[in-house]
């Protein structure tokens, strides 16, 4: 298939990210911020990637892309988060069912109702080569 995006790295083809499966996080103090390791992974040994990013996007409305901010992982601890829906660079990716961490962090505004946002997505761009 292609990339694939991951939320534990001991399990990655029953974690794939997919519209049945999303990236979530709970928010139980207005103006919080959840950090979440993820895992970006090959599900197909006959491809490689280079050139790989991953940019938070809101799909529909308002645009609270910025609510994401995205960072490498640093030995498994995050590294630098980039502003609030700014693209994340990965490193090529060569091999095949390995996790490759990198760390989302949604960090919601001071509200005053509940809110459920279900269209921010993370788009992965890449160029892709047979091995």
């Amino acid at each position: 298939m292609a990339l694939q995006i991951s939320t534990d790295k001991n399990n990655l083809s029953t974690t794939k990210v997919s519209s049945t499966n999303p990236i979530s996080t709970t928010h139980p103090v207005s103006g919080s911020t959840v950090p979440l390791t993820l895992y970006l992974w090959n599900d197909d040994a006959t491809k490689k990637y280079t050139g790989i990013t991953i940019d938070p996007v809101d799909t529909t409305g308002s645009d609270e892309s910025s609510w994401i901010a995205l960072a490498p992982d640093n030995a498994g601890n995050a590294g630098t988060y980039l502003a609030g829906s700014a693209a994340l660079s990965m490193a090529d990716i060569n091999d095949s069912n390995v996790a490759h961490a990198f760390w989302y962090q949604c960090t919601t505004p001071t509200l005053t109702d509940s809110q459920n946002k279900t269209d921010i997505q993370l788009n992965v761009s890449f160029t892709e080569f047979a091995v």
